[in-house]
């Protein structure tokens, strides 16, 4: 009985636990943003990243490709982050990166901006910006506070202010500039043509394809080739 008695209490000062490390509220918070992130098109949930802005709040990106070029890619109004999927294949295609970003938040600008020094630490040596709709406002907005400037903007179906003014964006941002939409739909093709009229950049291009579509509507061959050539070569594809 002595004998058990010291085998049962030996086993109880050698079985003790050592206290586990207390959790870290940032880390879960990060995973949280990842778990909840409304992705469908995303097989490989790895490919999910998270952008964190100047205010520290958090939003999840898409990140897909290599290369020395990245492409911050901004969802219309109501969509996320796989409404860029089949251009984002493309940009892969081309040895490309590219960087889907949900901005569906109201500091939609502050994690666009997020989203260019993320590309920008991890690899990239040329940055774009592209935005469909209130994604293109935010995208003009955005990299009109970047330093060093992003290498060129595209802008699909901008109305001038929405989450953010993107007349007071062009007023002085200097990097080229792609501004399309739809010339059949009058209300934002008429934006549009302001924001390029607005423009002070050297390399600035209005498009008005003969369409009513919209954002990521107008995404067909023609705008696809001339984006892609925009990401080669910025002068001559504004020229």
């Amino acid at each position: 009985m002595a004998l058990a008695a010291m085998v049962i209490g030996t086993g109880a000062c050698g079985g003790e636990q050592q206290p586990s490390a207390p959790p870290d509220p940032a880390a879960a918070a990060r995973q949280r943003v990842l778990d909840d992130a409304d992705a469908p098109c995303v097989s490989d949930r790895a490919q999910l990243v998270v952008i964190e802005n100047v205010k520290h709040d958090l939003t999840a990106a898409w990140q897909t490709g290599q290369g020395d070029t990245g492409v911050v890619l901004l969802h219309q109004a109501d969509a996320g982050l796989c409404q860029w999927s089949g251009f984002a294949g493309l940009l892969v295609e081309k040895g490309h990166r590219a960087l889907s970003v949900d901005v569906n938040s109201r500091d939609a600008v502050e994690f666009a901006q997020a989203a260019v020094a993320h590309l920008r630490t991890t690899g990239a040596k040329r940055v774009f910006v592209i935005g469909a709709s209130r994604g293109g406002t935010v995208a003009l907005a955005a990299a009109a506070g970047v330093t060093p400037p992003v290498d060129g903007v595209a802008s699909l179906s901008a109305p001038t202010v929405y989450d953010a003014d993107a007349r007071a964006a062009v007023a002085k941002l200097s990097a080229p500039v792609i501004i399309a939409a739809g010339a059949d739909e009058a209300r934002f093709a008429d934006a549009a043509r302001e924001l390029h009229r607005l423009s002070v950049s050297p390399q600035k291009k209005l498009v008005l394809p003969d369409s009513y579509l919209h954002g990521v509507g107008l995404l067909d061959d023609a705008m696809n080739t001339l984006l892609l050539s925009f990401l080669a070569d910025p002068a001559a594809a504004t020229a």
